[in-house]
């Protein structure tokens, strides 16, 4: 009897626990003989952090007797489209193969490059997460008639952990020893992988205080999530969000103001640290590009015609998982169904807590919320 192969692709960039337990898992269930972990090379659909070399090396570090690390899609050049490397695949493995894919990717199946070419070459197995079983099995009734090889539904349900999120945790420095496997975490850190802003972030820790920092790495979190969903460039997001306090503690903001004439009347206010942390970011950071440093500049303060990259500052400022006042949890709702809808929700709760407490609204607030109210 041919022995069954189960086909594993994806980027893994990194590889966590939840890949390395379903590989596990399938195999008990399905009773492959062997499993091939397949990382993908240039995918249509996401850019990839680690090489080629690094996250192939990762991958052997958990091969064993019954998991197997395969190059083929690797080697090939330009886009990795299934439907090219699985007629090389089937010649190294045997045609009796199952091509294992996520639920997700499943849902929007249509959607890849030749769907019907790839179900002529090969059975899948749909892994579903949780509560996608009913869906999956709609979408299975319309491919029924059109595999040749079959679908199959795995009843093992994988953990819930998103290699981007990982990713984000790494360069920010966060523990992820229970998110990644000891072998492969200190592979990341001997080859200095998912480190881009190491440099700005010990200069930052250095330089504000503990607390702030804390906050920092809440408001970088939470924006990275809504990134990709606002077709926003991650490097922006990431700097824009760990560099908005940077001039928080800083003690000489008001000579700041003077020497490079920014608004004088935000002396000695809340929002000071805000225009002075464009500066900052410029002068002692070494940013330069004026979307980034714009973001910093108005974080605090909100302005007509803000761009998306404005926008998510202000409002991760007020959501990060670190804010517990009265109404945070609705604004993340709101803010998590409709990027505009959020923004405006987060400027009105600002200006109508400023109102409650008889404080003053800087000119600037106002200004943001006439515009966006009046629009």
């Amino acid at each position: 009897m041919n022995k069954l192969i189960g086909i594993f692709g994806g980027a893994f960039d990194p590889p966590h626990i939840a890949h390395i337990h379903m590989a596990h898992a399938l195999i008990m269930e399905r009773g492959y003989d062997k499993l091939i972990l397949l990382p993908s090379h240039n995918p249509p659909h996401k850019t990839l952090s680690a090489s080629d070399t690094d996250r192939l090396n990762m991958l052997k570090l958990i091969a064993d007797d019954k998991i197997e690390v395969s190059d083929i899609e690797l080697k090939r050049n330009g886009i990795g489209y299934t439907i090219d490397y699985l007629p090389e695949v089937i010649e190294k493995y045997g045609e009796n193969i199952e091509y294992i894919i996520g639920g997700d990717s499943f849902l929007n199946f249509d959607k890849w490059y030749k769907p019907l070419g790839i179900l002529k070459l090969t059975k899948l197995l749909v892994v579903p997460r949780d509560g996608e079983k009913d869906a999956l099995y709609c979408k299975l009734e319309e491919y029924k008639d059109v595999s040749k090889k079959g679908i199959a539904i795995a009843e093992y349900l994988p953990e819930s952990i998103s290699s981007s999120l990982v990713r984000n945790a790494l360069r920010l420095q966060l523990d992820v020893s229970d998110k990644l496997d000891s072998k492969i975490l200190q592979y990341i850190k001997a080859s200095n992988l998912y480190n881009e802003y190491g440099k700005l972030l010990e200069k930052l820790k250095y330089n504000i205080s503990e607390e702030r920092f804390a906050h920092t790495i809440g408001v970088v979190e939470y924006a990275l999530k809504y990134c990709d969903k606002l077709k926003l460039d991650y490097d922006k997001v990431f700097k824009a969000c760990l560099l908005h306090d940077c001039a928080k503690n800083c003690s000489n903001l008001q000579d700041i103001v003077i020497e490079y004439n920014l608004p004088h009347d935000c002396i000695g206010t809340p929002i000071a640290h805000a225009f002075c942390g464009s500066i900052v970011a410029n002068v002692n950071y070494g940013i330069e590009d004026k979307e980034i440093l714009d973001a910093i500049c108005y974080h605090a303060t909100a302005r007509p015609k803000m761009k998306p990259l404005d926008m998510l500052v202000y409002c991760a400022d007020m959501l990060e998982k670190g804010r517990d006042f009265n109404g945070v949890d609705k604004l993340r709702e709101i803010f998590d169904k409709n990027f505009n809808e959020g923004f405006k929700a987060c400027l009105e709760s600002t200006v109508k807590f400023l109102e409650n407490e008889n404080k003053e609204i800087y000119p600037l607030t106002l200004d943001a919320y006439n515009y966006y109210y009046n629009k």
